[in-house]
């Protein structure tokens, strides 16, 4: 009998103590797991850059990585594979579920645990703050007066009740093909943090902070929206199909208080090496349950 969460597991003590999923072939006598990211630059692991830099792309230990490490330290790895894309939005992710005998869908048919963050690039786009890169954004600020940003944050607005219902319809849709593709994978489906903490105290120029401090309150309610509807979408389904997970990262980030933002975000949207450990946290507390 295939059962969805099998046993728990002592873990390293930098980490939370319990996580079981899986099958009993693979998990219970061989007490080995299949374990596959999916998502953006966040399971890529992208490091942080600074805003504007024309630097190529680095990249380090990300969440999945973290997970992993613990998982081979305490003899539970049986494979890895991370999917994760830079720029990645949720049709890249539907696309490569959708590519009949890929090593995506070969990867998932034989996963116990299955990550997934995808989504912010959705919404980034419509603020023409591509794979994050907020530069276009500031830029134009520079030069608004206060109707334009006004105007601004009234366009913010209205993505909270279009582009966030639809882009958490999109992540459904890929949760639900997973499922398809193996309905006895225990799936988490991350919620995104406070990304643009990193923009308090960002400029030298006080007229320019002034006006970024007018726009961080939105941007944080734009993420906040998204994460509540999306959490809606993730319990919801989870009544239906057990064995689906919505993981908040907020408060493991630092919150509204921000209190670890220059540790864990100094220069962009992306974390530092103990930014990714937070985000790993916050998925074993889920996994551990």
């Amino acid at each position: 009998m295939i059962m969805r969460k099998i046993a728990t597991m002592l873990l390293s003590l930098s980490m939370l103590s319990t996580v079981a999923i899986g099958k009993v072939s693979a998990a219970e006598n061989n007490k080995s797991i299949d374990y596959v990211a999916l998502g953006d630059s966040l399971a890529a692991g992208q490091k942080p850059t600074a805003i504007g830099s024309a630097s190529t792309k680095l990249y380090g230990t990300s969440y999945p990585k973290f997970i992993r490490d613990d998982l081979s330290s305490n003899g539970l790895l049986n494979s890895y594979a991370n999917f994760g894309m830079s720029g990645y939005e949720t049709w890249n992710v539907a696309n490569d579920l959708m590519t009949t005998d890929s090593a995506t869908q070969n990867a998932i048919s034989e996963a116990e645990i299955i990550t997934l963050d995808i989504g912010a690039n959705d919404l980034l786009a419509y603020l023409e703050a591509e794979e994050g890169d907020v530069s276009n954004l500031l830029d134009r600020l520079a030069y608004m007066d206060q109707d334009q940003i006004n105007y601004l944050i009234y366009q913010m607005d209205l993505l909270k009740s279009s582009a966030v219902p639809y882009t958490v319809y999109q992540v459904s849709t890929i949760v639900a093909q997973i499922k398809t593709l193996n309905p006895d994978a225990q799936i988490y489906v991350m919620g995104y943090y406070n990304a643009f903490s990193f923009l308090n105290d960002f400029s030298d120029d006080p007229a320019l902070q002034s006006k970024i401090d007018i726009l961080i309150p939105e941007l944080e309610e734009l993420i906040q929206a998204y994460n509540i509807v999306l959490e809606q979408a993730i319990t919801a389904m989870s009544y239906q199909s057990p064995g689906i997970t919505y993981v908040s990262t907020w408060e493991a980030m630092g919150g509204d208080v921000n209190s670890n933002a220059r540790t864990y975000l100094p220069l962009d949207i992306h974390p530092t090496v103990q930014g990714y450990r937070a985000i790993a946290q916050a998925f074993w507390d889920e996994m551990s349950e």
